[in-house]
């Protein structure tokens, strides 16, 4: 039985011969095994290699297990980052209650590049932590998995984008939310984490009126909690979020709902609630990534003259 090997300081501890042959071998054998330990302690055990396996006296679960979408690994100017996908549900490894609620929030993550054949191993030896989670309602997660060091390297100053700058609501944007376009509702019934039915709603609350908006729940186990609204419809009162539910809401719940804006000019933005007049946008700025071209100007080489002699210098 092979054991896992620790990293030895703070970099990568070197393969052995048996991992550098399977690596350099036409036919692959080598694959992943992934430890992921949350703030509570708990841990969970898998590999990506479709089955189960057995390290070092522990299982590492496979059916299912998880798969790299890509990993970066610099030469220490850049963090490194790896894109962990998961497949989230009632009965996997990582449940899907879980990963909604932010479970993994932070967990910290070991991962070994191991030959399945022979179960060689080796630690990329970074100290890795979940920094995001983005689970869909397809049942898949993706873990933004950091080295720690990334988070003293990252530096946000400004984000523009296109589109209006104000955030509905905010002093920039001046509309008063919660004087004329709020509304105090409850819930009917709940289908998922991300999709249930609310009533009280007006009835001028046409399909999407909601949209881009956001729901604050005053009663229930998410009271005090707000999520921004993705999509609505009138004729069942569904709401749809963009991230889900912390945990499940119940018929009784009640909550405050808000209009939303798509900081447009037109209907769904600055015209719905009057206000083309504050609107602060960059209509014109690129959506896709930003080209410059750029010139450079080389330094003139000219004659400096001495007493002694006469040599090159730079103007």
């Amino acid at each position: 039985m092979a054991k896992l090997r620790r990293p030895r300081g703070a970099g990568m501890r070197t393969a052995s011969a048996a991992l550098k042959n399977a690596a350099a071998s036409s036919v692959t054998t080598l694959g992943w095994l992934c430890r992921i330990t949350t703030i509570d302690g708990a841990n969970t055990y898998l590999n990506n290699f479709g089955k189960d396996v057995t390290v070092d006296g522990q299982i590492y679960l496979g059916n299912p297990g998880f798969e790299i979408g890509n990993i970066r690994v610099t030469d220490g100017r850049d963090p490194p980052s790896v894109e962990i996908n998961l497949p989230i549900d009632d009965a996997t490894p990582v449940l899907f209650d879980a990963a909604v609620r932010r479970k993994l929030d932070q967990a910290r993550i070991r991962l070994y590049v191991i030959d399945h054949s022979s179960l060689e191993n080796v630690e990329i030896g970074f100290q890795w932590y979940v920094g995001a989670v983005t689970a869909l309602d397809s049942r898949k997660a993706t873990l933004d998995v950091r080295a720690a060091e990334r988070a003293q390297r990252e530096l946000m100053l400004k984000v523009f984008k296109p589109g209006c700058q104000w955030d509905l609501g905010d002093s920039g944007c001046g509309v008063n939310v919660a004087g004329s376009w709020q509304d105090s509702v409850s819930v009917a019934s709940y289908t998922d984490a991300f999709t249930f039915t609310i009533t009280g709603a007006r009835g001028a609350a046409v399909d999407d009126f909601f949209a881009n908006g956001a729901i604050r729940f005053t009663f229930g186990e998410n009271e005090g909690f707000s999520y921004a609204v993705r999509r609505w419809i009138q004729s069942s009162g569904t709401v749809i979020l963009w991230e889900p539910l912390r945990a499940p809401v119940a018929a009784s719940d009640t909550a405050l709902i808000h209009a939303g804006c798509d900081k447009s000019v037109g209907a769904g933005g600055c015209g719905r609630f009057a206000n083309t007049a504050r609107r602060f946008a960059f209509d014109d700025l690129p959506t896709g990534d930003l080209t410059f071209n750029v010139t450079t100007v080389v330094p003139q080489e000219t004659s400096v003259s001495s007493d002694d002699d006469s040599n090159g210098g730079w103007a």
